[in-house]
């Protein structure tokens, strides 16, 4: 008589530094962890991120789990909840390390964030970049609104750079990526550029959460790289009309709360000798103050629900003057740093 195979399940302790651990047990070959914080929603499916690494959150955080072997679950949703008396305020998203992954179906983030880990050791870059599918867009040469390769070639790979920006990125989704044995891990840049925080907002991030979250991620990134200078760069103006999140129902709050944060940014880093923030928001800037529409692919290459996007990526052009403006302040930075022989690494390909 054949014996029955053993369940599959999920350990949940606490390590040594307080941290959340998931180990699998008696999980088959494929199977995954996914895992959110204090989601409402009652299908996992829904906002489930993949486990990368043991969670760090405040007490009476709620971090659901579940095991996956593809797309189908293997075990029950369960709960663990972070030990000791909870915040009086509740910690935001943004704050707490966790994959949003809310397409996974789809779209395998986790399998990309392997790879890029793998190829970034591999190419120990003197430039890393970290972002959104702003970022992430430098891999494209669709002709001719999205050809931003040959823009990454000229500005971005004589420094030797690795792109290492994920499309839907949002502060907590960059700072589960350069957690634990992330990207940031066995390499040793002159020069992090960060461009972070519109996908916070778009959410419906508050500006003091996004704020918040960016900050938290240049700790992070200055912690694991202290000798690396830090080049922030603002979120972008933007007018997120007919988009799928929640800010598309108030596109000119975000858009003033995304300058706002520019603001404060710029106010905490001006006299940083780590950290330079870079505001180029009057590239994307009419002389009224209001989007530059011609300068982003969205209008012309996105439709959701039948309706043409608002502008929020920028199509060739954009990416060319902003990587312009860019330029000279980073150059001075790579300069700061010892002169090496540049190795031209261009943006590897990554599993769609």
């Amino acid at each position: 008589m054949t014996e029955p195979s053993p369940t599959p399940g999920i350990r949940a302790a606490l390590n040594g530094a307080g941290e959340l651990e998931l180990t699998m047990v008696n999980a088959p070959a494929g199977a995954v962890i996914r895992m959110d914080v204090n989601a409402t929603s009652p299908r996992m499916l829904c906002t489930q991120g993949r486990y990368l690494a043991p969670v760090q959150a405040p007490p009476g955080t709620r971090i659901r789990f579940r095991l996956f072997q593809g797309k189908r679950g293997l075990t029950a949703p369960e709960t663990f909840i972070m030990p000791g008396a909870p915040p009086a305020q509740p910690v935001p998203s943004t704050l707490i390390p966790c994959t949003q992954n809310r397409d996974f179906m789809i779209y395998d983030w986790a399998a990309r964030h392997e790879a890029a880990c793998r190829a970034v050791r591999k190419t120990h870059p003197d430039l890393l970049f970290i972002g959104d599918s702003i970022t992430d867009n430098y891999r494209k040469d669709n002709l001719p609104c999205q050809d931003f390769l040959p823009i990454w070639k000229k500005y971005y790979a004589p420094y030797n750079a690795f792109n290492a920006g994920f499309n839907g990125n949002t502060t907590d989704d960059v700072l589960a990526r350069i957690g634990g044995k992330g990207i940031l891990d066995h390499v040793s840049p002159k020069v992090v550029q960060i461009m972070i925080g519109t996908n916070d907002t778009g959410r419906g991030n508050t500006e003091e959460e996004t704020f918040n979250g960016i900050c938290r991620v240049v700790n992070k990134v200055h912690s694991k790289l202290p000798h690396a200078s830090i080049l922030l760069v603002g979120i972008l103006p933007s007018d997120i009309y007919n988009w799928h999140v929640a800010a598309a129902a108030y596109p000119d709050k975000k858009f003033k709360r995304d300058m706002a944060v520019n603001d404060r940014l710029a106010r905490l880093y001006a006299k940083n000798p780590f950290v330079t923030f870079l505001d180029i928001r009057d590239v994307f800037l009419d002389g009224n103050g209001k989007v530059r529409e011609e300068l982003f692919c969205d209008p012309s290459v996105v439709v959701i629900n039948g309706k043409k996007a608002g502008p929020l990526h920028p199509n060739t052009e954009g990416q060319r003057l902003m990587a312009e403006a860019i330029q000279p302040t980073l150059a001075r930075l790579m300069k700061k740093h010892s002169k090496q022989e540049s190795r031209s690494i261009f943006p590897f390909s990554l599993p769609e």
